[in-house]
């Protein structure tokens, strides 16, 4: 069995701080504090930047130990030697979205419906997670450290293998986020997100609510597109992306170290796919999304290929209007580009937007079709 380092560590701040300051802390049950509930270590990695592999870089604990609630003192942590510097503060997060099938039911999802972060650097652990109850109480539900994590990186955890919630902490300059979360042939399960500031931290709380047990925990990174457009990864690092320049304000970013590519758009939808094109037709990892409101939706359409890639053509289907042909942006630093193109579509067409996509690698011609 892994053993459980989170704990070890509170177990012997709690001691420390029982030695120091007994009269002050006479009440305190180190067992009850640190409970029997789940603990989740999560390992991050540091994502390749351009085509360079990146080494393993573990950063620390990033979970939280889930925290035995009994007694008056239920909702406080007690007070012991600092673990960080700055402000402290606490974010009430909006509740989450109801989230539905696809038919449009609502989904019955365990767990709570509205989180609280709290940043305190007067309290070991520093960074504590809380439910907010109906009557807006805050009911703990677990403890983490920000001891070690970089302003530019992020942290978070769940409450154990099949947690519907996932609550952590990123960069206050984060405009957008993104989960690399397991993918479906559907594309992905369904979540909502909300994000709240924690002023005088440089942070900010942020937590998303699955349908699907255990897609919390199984989470491993995060991508965040900053206001000056930059994308990172969990660690801070920088990851190779391109703003397009089109009407979306979107942003294509590839992850080569975490096998994916994907967008954000300045409205704030997003898109992730996996970097693998075996199953599509050109063999070239493709994404092809619409959205909006309307009679019509926005689309765009990306395929990642060799930087002396030459682009084609996009043909739509009959109902597509083609807003922007088919061309080519680099991606720095990887001997990669994407080719792209925008249009928009009928919110109630059936089949593909496009009948192929066409552009020309290392002499010869390349054809995608849906």
């Amino acid at each position: 069995m892994t053993r459980d380092t989170f704990e070890d560590t509170v177990r012997m701040l709690l001691h420390d701080a029982t030695r120091s300051e007994a009269e002050a802390l006479s009440a305190v049950d180190v067992e009850s504090v640190l409970g029997t509930g789940h603990r989740v270590l999560r390992r991050r990695r540091a994502a390749a930047v351009g085509a360079t592999a990146a080494a393993t870089l573990v950063l620390g604990v990033g979970g939280w130990a889930v925290l035995t609630q009994q007694g008056p003192d239920e909702r406080t942590l007690p007070a012991t030697r600092s673990a960080t510097t700055g402000h402290a503060g606490t974010a009430v997060l909006a509740p989450f979205s109801d989230l539905t099938s696809p038919d449009g039911a609502p989904l019955d999802v365990p767990g709570p419906r509205q989180v609280a972060v709290t940043v305190d650097p007067s309290r070991t652990p520093d960074l504590v997670y809380s439910e907010v109850t109906p009557d807006g109480g805050l009911q703990l539900m677990g403890g983490s450290s920000l001891e070690g994590i970089p302003q530019l990186a992020s942290t978070w955890g769940t409450a154990g293998a099949d947690s519907h919630v996932l609550v952590g902490v990123l960069p206050a300059q984060a405009a957008q986020l993104q989960l690399v979360t397991p993918l479906t042939d559907e594309g992905g399960h369904a979540s909502t997100t909300v994000t709240s500031p924690l002023p005088g931290t440089g942070r900010q709380a942020f937590a998303v609510r699955f349908a699907e047990a255990g897609d919390a925990d199984a989470v491993r990174h995060l991508l965040w597109r900053g206001q000056d457009g930059t994308v990172h990864d969990e660690t801070g690092a920088v990851v190779p992306s391109v703003e397009l320049g089109d009407d979306e304000g979107t942003t294509v970013f590839v992850a080569d170290s975490l096998d994916r590519f994907g967008s954000f758009s300045r409205e704030g939808s997003a898109s992730l796919m996996r970097l693998d094109g075996t199953r599509n037709s050109s063999g070239r990892p493709v994404l092809s999304s619409a959205g909006g409101s309307g009679a019509r939706l926005a689309g765009i359409f990306v395929a990642v290929v060799p930087e002396a890639a030459t682009p084609g053509r996009f043909t739509p289907s009959p109902s597509t209007t083609v807003t922007h042909p088919l061309a080519k942006a680099l991606l720095p630093g990887t001997g990669k580009a994407v080719l792209w193109a925008t249009y928009t579509a009928p919110m109630r067409a059936s089949g593909s937007a496009y009948v192929s996509v066409t552009w020309t690698e290392d002499g010869r011609t390349v054809t995608e079709r849906p």
